[in-house]
């Protein structure tokens, strides 16, 4: 196979390879000794007693997921009846929280930059002036400009360098958070196999089922595979290493087909030489593992900030192939075989069932590996369920953050509980609920049966045959019966009394009252018909646009503390020449050491944008400023143009729009006017303000304000 080789460390956007030389001997299976073995053991040990102690919670989520998906739990058969409105409620409020990527703005920390000027205009034109002064009069002395400059000139001078000194701290650290904010923009876009406002709503959505949800931060390196398994940057990664473990496991000899795995290698060298590039990319970014795969220490008492957390676990599933190719090492047999999902299946479960062996791997093909925090000892270790030693040599974490743990918590319902740090989510606060509509819905869907017409007659009266018949009648059919004509059928056969059905005994009302005292949601929001006044129903949606409200800052929270720690990742990371190529030639990026730009600059999410804007608040707000701004001096029409096209959610470019030196259309339409020669009717000839009595096409607003929004109308 030494034809088939290729070299799978390939550069970024270089030409596809030729068929390299053979490959380099696999490195053998290292044994670890007996100081790893009893690490591993102990740090193993410590896994399982946190991962038995959070038993239970993890217990909850799984039942929590299966309402959701369902409406119902498993218990409940799948032929009664359903209604899910628990699912209903979860994809609202995802709706209502998540609706578009946040915008993220680097912000300055508040500090006092300059050390002699006041940050007062009036010192600083007067110190302007005094030097102006100066600098006539030395230009008229020649004596005076040869002599040193007075007190008063010294400290005006001195007051100048320090203003421009601490103005050009300020530009440049502008210039890098502008830079950190397309560079964020551009990762939150890069993400795959999914992109970022996707993940980010699943993970709204598993917050609001499970009770809580995680993002983990990481950067992908050119050349090296990392742990993360949900989240990657698109390039040619995942075939390079599908290639390196067909050679490996080739020359290993562990093929059961060789001349089909010698096939597919070829094959597969072959599709990337006939690539013009190969890409490899670095860069951030974001792995969300499941809500039931992160297992933090027995003494954490908050999940946000992992308060009184020591350590904390992260899992995966993975097939034993596959940790051959991330991690270069060879379990053979010695692996605790795991189920799809996540069902551990090793010798204290099934004893029957051969500890990692042959049978063991056919029958039950995951393993499963751990990613260990520890932050005592500021290390990482990757183990492997029933392997002896690590998968990776200790080391400190990837990424660095402030608080170590590149992992962040969203919840929603944090409450105060000793015993645990998960709070409840929404599936589990309306379960009561659910299950009892369900119960409600059921036992009516039993007794409408119940009540369906039967009929009565004597043994003997009608034939087995005329009995059948009976039952199965049309509309309109005509039946013969083996009975005398003359025999009255009132006589043989009559209805019995049924129960009816009493409506009071199924009511739901008390129920969607219920769901709107737990959760915040009326039966309005979930299509039904309420029975309560407008002014009831005005009431509770303002309740629950404030449960939203306070779910929205948390959320605003929760990505504020990932985009600042994302911020940190990439100063400390990126490489001024990879920042250039990405942002730009007029990026900027620091030469300070990562402490200085951490204590300077950090990156923040504006607040509500990442939830539906109240485009009519805001236009309303904007247009009762406009006329004050327009008036005020200083004032930019830049910015002003910027910030009106925001508020109206347009994305003209307003770089191709604007020309140097060229006056405005109003302008220029005033200066093409003819000119009469008379003053009363030329209104150029009325003094400086004379223009403006000219005539003005109409407009204004017309309409009114309303309490549920805005009607207001342009009259053009």
């Amino acid at each position: 196979m030494d034809d088939y080789s290729i070299e799978p460390e390939m550069g970024e956007m270089m030409p596809a390879a030729e068929p390299a030389p053979a490959a380099a001997e696999a490195a053998p299976s290292r044994e670890p000794d007996r100081a790893e073995k009893l690490l591993v053991s102990r740090l193993v040990a410590r896994i399982r007693s946190d991962k038995s102690h959070h038993r239970d919670a993890f217990k909850q989520m799984k039942d929590s997921m299966e309402l959701a998906r369902r409406g119902a739990p498993k218990d409940w058969p799948k032929d009664h009846y359903t209604a899910n409105i628990t699912g209903r409620h979860i994809n609202q409020k995802v709706a209502a929280l998540y609706a578009k990527n946040p915008k993220a703005t680097a912000a300055r920390r508040e500090r006092l930059d300059f050390a002699i000027w006041d940050e007062q205009e009036a010192s600083l034109q007067m110190a302007f002036q005094t030097i102006q002064m100066y600098t006539q009069m030395a230009s008229m002395d020649p004596m005076l400009a040869q002599m040193p400059p007075p007190p008063e000139v010294e400290q005006a001078m001195e007051l100048m360098q320090d203003f421009q000194q601490g103005m050009q701290q300020r530009e440049m650290l502008g210039k890098i958070g502008r830079t950190l904010e397309i560079l964020f923009d551009y990762y939150m876009k890069a993400q795959r196999p999914v992109e970022f406002k996707t993940s980010m709503k699943h993970l709204v959505r598993r917050a609001s089922t499970c009770g809580v949800g995680y993002v983990k931060i990481g950067f992908q390196r050119e050349y090296e595979q990392d742990a993360q398994i949900t989240s990657k940057l698109e390039d040619f990664r995942t075939q390079l290493l599908h290639i390196k473990g067909l050679q490996t496991k080739i020359e290993r000899g562990e093929s059961n087909e060789q001349e089909a795995d010698e096939r597919e290698l070829q094959h597969s060298i072959e599709s990337m030489q006939q690539q013009e590039f190969v890409l490899m990319r670095e860069g951030l970014v974001y792995d969300f593992p499941e809500s039931t795969h992160v297992i933090p220490d027995q003494t954490c008492r908050s999940l946000v900030g992992f308060v009184g957390c020591r350590h904390l676990t992260l899992e995966y599933l993975y097939k034993p192939d596959e940790v051959g190719k991330i991690f270069d090492v060879d379990l053979g047999n010695k692996f605790t075989p795991y189920t799809a999902d996540g069902q551990s299946q090793g010798a204290d479960d099934q004893p029957d069932l051969p500890y990692g062996g042959e049978e063991g791997k056919d029958r039950n093909e995951f393993v499963c590996v751990w990613e260990h925090y520890d932050k005592e000892a500021g290390q990482v270790y990757y183990m492997a369920d029933g392997y002896p030693g690590f998968l990776r040599a200790p080391a400190p974490p990837d990424v660095y953050v402030e608080n170590f743990w590149p992992v962040f918590a969203l919840t929603f319902n944090e409450v105060e509980d000793p015993e645990s740090p998960f709070p409840p989510s929404d599936v589990q606060l309306m379960s009561d609920m659910q299950a009892e509509y369900n119960r409600s819905r059921q036992g009516m869907r039993e007794h409408r049966r119940a009540a369906r017409p039967r009929f009565i007659t004597p043994r003997g009266a009608l034939s087995d045959e005329d009995k059948v018949r009976m039952g199965s009648l049309e509309p309109f059919e005509v039946m013969e019966a083996n009975i005398d004509f003359n025999t009255d059928v009132k006589t043989i056969l009559q209805a019995m009394p049924m129960p009816g059905v009493d409506p009071n005994l199924y009511e739901t009302g008390q129920l969607f009252t219920d769901i709107q005292l737990v959760i915040g949601s009326q039966e309005a929001q979930f299509g039904g018909t309420s029975k309560a006044t407008a002014t009831e129903a005005s009431i509770a949606e303002g309740s629950r646009e404030a449960a939203v409200g306070s779910n929205v800052d948390d959320l605003d929270a929760f990505l504020t503390d990932l985009a600042r720690a994302s911020g940190q990742v990439l100063l400390r990371e990126m490489s001024s020449e990879k920042v250039n190529e990405i942002v730009g030639p007029g990026a900027v990026w620091p030469q300070m050491t990562l402490d200085q730009i951490a204590d300077e600059l950090y990156l923040e999410i504006e607040a509500g944008s990442s939830g539906k804007p109240n485009q009519v608040q805001e236009i309303r707000n904007w247009r009762e400023m406009l006329p004050f701004l327009v008036q005020m001096p200083g004032i930019q029409p830049m910015w002003l143009a910027r910030e009106t096209l925001r508020r109206l959610d347009d994305r003209m470019d307003l770089t191709e729009a604007i020309a140097e030196n060229v006056p405005s259309i109003m302008a220029q339409n005033a200066m093409s006017q003819p000119m009469t020669g008379e003053p009363q009717d030329d209104p150029t000839a009325q003094a400086g303000a004379g223009a403006s009595n000219a005539p003005a096409a109409p407009g204004g607003v017309a309409g009114s304000d309303a309490p549920g929004g805005n009607n207001q109308q342009q009259v053009m």
